[in-house]
């Protein structure tokens, strides 16, 4: 087990960080009360390890919320304030979130907003969650079809990124970790190869330290720029056009995986940083092949592309100008937030999406 510093809050990584949060809860509740939310979706699957792990929430008061994605809506977090207000939890609650990327952006927001504030701590139990949503501080929920629009940034008291909770992943959930653990490693190691990560999509042959490499460096660009005025940003590459990807697909009644959806984002970011940084065009095949071959593609037709391009220009990131500014690579290792992005770029790579054959030149 290995700590990770997040400012105030300790990210505890590895095989026992679940034994390591009970001793952080008995010694922060002291003069505290502690509650746990967790996940409908995977309750007969979060509690043995965790109970059985940090005793001191036998005791807790359970709240559940169904934390899915199209029931990420504000309205959803009503019926659990007023069950807290019912309970009289005050503002030293501390709230521990259990479940995955949803549930902890979700639960995080609720814990923030009532009383003026909760603590709260995250256990995230998918590979996602525990790549991303558990660190770094963000909550939020969708708007619509709309993604993360309405939010805040708080850091959690701590995180317990325990892989105990990976051995019940199905497929798919793993997969969609996989696809964050990815862009940490495009983003973050100038090295990167698509072959050295090409083995790891399969679970049996998980390394856990790619999970510290992701979790320590999405800390120490959060440590450096909290509130997403510049550097931050890189950790939203592929997510201009994967939650595009994603809103479409909500619209449709047919959701996909968050992890799916920045994974398609990343494939066009990349094509998108060949056309205006010079990123490396055989790279970009590798990394596109890779992509395919573990997630597929997401099927549209140009009569989608409208919708898309829209969604694009309301993404929360953007400042109000007319271009976009999706996150790019002048090479792995070395990202780029600040070009503009006109809309006629945009259009020719939703036009040239799956990038068959295709060449950026």
């Amino acid at each position: 087990m290995k700590i990770v510093p997040d400012q105030s809050c300790p990210v505890f990584v590895g095989d026992g960080s679940l034994e390591r949060l009970q001793d952080f809860l008995v010694k922060k509740s002291k003069d505290s009360r502690i509650v746990l939310l967790h996940e409908k979706q995977a309750e007969t699957l979060i509690l043995p390890p965790l109970l059985d792990k940090v005793p001191v929430l036998a005791a807790a008061g359970r709240y559940v919320l169904d934390s899915t994605e199209p029931r990420k809506q504000l309205e959803n977090l009503l019926p659990l304030w007023n069950a807290w207000s019912e309970d009289r939890l005050d503002r030293h609650t501390i709230v521990v979130l259990a479940g995955g990327g949803v549930l902890c952006d979700m639960g995080g927001l609720a814990a923030s907003l009532f009383k003026r504030g909760m603590p709260f701590v995250n256990v995230p139990t998918t590979l996602l969650a525990m790549a991303d949503a558990s660190v770094g501080g963000k909550t939020a929920v969708d708007l619509g079809e709309t993604k993360n629009l309405i939010g805040m940034f708080r850091r959690p008291m701590a995180v317990a990124v325990d892989p105990v909770f990976m051995e019940t992943l199905p497929t798919s959930e793993y997969l969609s970790g996989m696809a964050e653990i990815l862009k940490m490693q495009m983003i973050a190691e100038r090295r990167f190869e698509p072959e050295s990560i090409a083995p790891h999509f399969d679970k049996q042959a998980f390394s856990s330290d790619l999970m510290y490499f992701a979790v320590k460096e999405k800390a120490r660009i959060t440590r450096r720029d909290f509130q997403e005025t510049g550097l931050r940003k890189t950790l939203n590459f592929g997510h201009t056009f994967g939650h595009a990807f994603e809103s479409l697909a909500l619209r449709r009644g047919t959701p996909i995986p968050h992890g799916y959806a920045v994974a398609y984002g990343m494939a066009c970011e990349l094509f998108l940083s060949c056309l205006c940084c010079g990123f490396d065009h055989e790279r970009f095949t590798q990394a596109n092949r890779l992509i395919r071959q573990k997630y597929g593609i997401f099927e549209y037709t140009p009569e989608d592309i409208p919708a898309l391009a829209s969604y694009m220009q309301n993404d929360k990131k953007n400042q109000g100008e007319r271009e976009l500014k999706p996150v790019l690579l002048a090479r792995y290792g070395s990202c780029r937030h600040d070009i503009p992005v006109s809309p006629r770029m945009t259009w020719k790579v939703l036009e040239d999406y799956p990038f068959e054959d295709k060449k950026s030149k």
